[in-house]
């Protein structure tokens, strides 16, 4: 009894003054091992995160055209559509950029005379397929012409596109 108590009593001592030290060193080793063999990786995981971001900003409209020739390819964009479907481009206030840090975001507010099913067409359209910006908000409202003292639809569109500022 006394020497099984004695065995147990020098397992637990050896435990904590040897064993305990061996098994942490070895747990330390084996989570250095894993940070070199990420490292390793390093480099492709930097090339998959790039490609990840050109494609998040794809998405938001992050391409790089100055202001001119945003406003030309909206503007060409809105009434070739607005030809086609009898729609009336009825204000047009250019672009407002605001910056903040190291992004600018250009914002384009269109408002846009028609039915509803061609107006809803034409915003679909500039979400799908205009790849310079991205429609950030519609708002469908109705207004009384006095002229022809007809109530109107009008759409109003905002495309926004963002950019990040290069010089700073």
């Amino acid at each position: 009894m006394i020497l099984g108590a004695g065995f147990i009593v020098f397992l637990l001592i050896s435990h904590n003054l040897a064993f305990k030290k061996t098994f942490r060193l070895k747990r330390e080793c084996n989570e250095i091992e894993a940070r070199l063999e990420q490292s390793k990786n390093a480099p492709q995981q930097i090339a998959i995160i790039k490609s990840k971001l050109e494609e998040i900003d794809r998405k938001v409209g992050g391409k790089s055209i100055d202001q001119i020739n945003l406003e030309e390819l909206i503007i060409e964009n809105i009434s070739s559509f607005s030809k086609r479907n009898n729609l009336v481009l009825k204000e047009y206030p250019g672009i407002h950029n605001y910056s903040q840090q190291n992004y600018t975001t250009e914002t384009c507010k269109l408002t846009i005379e028609g039915s509803f099913i061609k107006l809803l067409r034409l915003a679909y359209g500039i979400e799908q397929n205009f790849s310079y910006g991205k429609v950030s908000s519609l708002n469908f409202y109705t207004e009384k012409n006095y002229k022809t003292k007809k109530v109107e639809l009008l759409l109003e569109i905002y495309v926004q596109n963002i950019k990040v500022n290069k010089d700073e």
